[in-house]
């Protein structure tokens, strides 16, 4: 009898393995088909668009940039139980960490593997809040009994990318809340056009200008550098930079040139003054 015993105790253990890897396995895919249509896309950092949307300046809302404030999710990448995930970190570096489908603290959570660099005994998770018709994404931070330390929220970025467009979602989130829109330009010369700035970076009714771009990343500048400079046709021969400046819905754009001893870029002539339509 208890040679049988010793026979039968490695089946039933390897039957209760089986067992388990199996409900994980199930419980994995039960919880990427809940998860990936609604983290799929590109997040930007909501504190961050919050603020930019009071400052109206790139360069006054960078001090929001710290730690995580981009995440690009194409869930069609989707392999096993796992996703890697590309970050932006303090708008500088790029990165990422792999999401697990698999339960975090809470119902709305699953695990990750980003790193706490203060305290590598901390830990994250990935989840999502809803507030009405609003999805947030949202980064939980764990530390000592699983305590929530605090969490960061991710507005996504909506919107279709044409041909030509800007690609990135971090520059879409900043141009939806700064410059997207239509506007009345009148330049320098007194000359007044209709034109219109779009989420992915387009601008249409402009002559001789296709596409702009919103400076964001001053981590590496010297302080004469860092200004709130907008770019006509950036990355191309005809490129035009101005310093902007907002007022109301009123957007001045000055010319931007660097001074005689390459120590900074100043504010020149008005160029541009684009207001913006009701």
């Amino acid at each position: 009898m208890k040679r049988l015993l010793y026979i039968l105790a490695p089946v039933v253990l390897l039957a209760a393995c089986k067992d388990k890897a199996t409900r994980d396995a199930e419980e994995s895919k039960e919880l990427a088909a809940r998860f990936t249509p609604i983290i799929n896309g590109a997040w930007v950092m909501t504190d961050y668009l919050t603020d930019l949307g009071k400052t109206k300046s790139a360069l006054a809302s960078y001090n929001k940039l710290q730690g995580v404030v981009y995440m690009d999710i194409l869930t069609s990448t989707y392999s096993g139980d796992s996703l890697y995930i590309p970050v932006s970190f303090n708008n500088h570096e790029g990165g990422g960490f792999m999401a697990y489908f698999r339960p975090g603290q809470e119902d709305n959570a699953i695990k990750i593997n980003l790193t706490d660099n203060e305290n590598t005994t901390n830990f994250y998770e990935l989840g999502y809040e809803t507030a009405g018709k609003d999805t947030m994404l949202v980064l939980y931070h764990y530390g000592s009994g699983n305590k929530l330390l605090d969490k960061r929220n991710f507005s996504k970025i909506t919107g279709t990318v044409s041909d030509d467009g800007e690609p990135n979602g971090f520059q879409r989130g900043i141009n939806s809340v700064l410059f997207e829109g239509s506007y009345t330009a009148t330049d320098d010369a007194g000359t007044t056009k209709d034109i219109t700035l779009t989420r992915d970076g387009m601008v249409q009714g402009m002559e001789g200008a296709s596409t702009y771009h919103i400076y964001s990343d001053y981590m590496t500048e010297e302080d004469g550098y860092k200004v709130d400079e907008f770019t006509l046709d950036p990355g191309t021969k005809t490129q035009k930079p101005f310093i902007y400046q907002f007022s109301g819905d009123t957007v001045r754009l000055f010319a931007s040139a660097e001074n005689a001893e390459r120590t900074k870029l100043e504010k020149g002539a008005l160029k541009y003054t684009l207001v913006r339509k009701k």
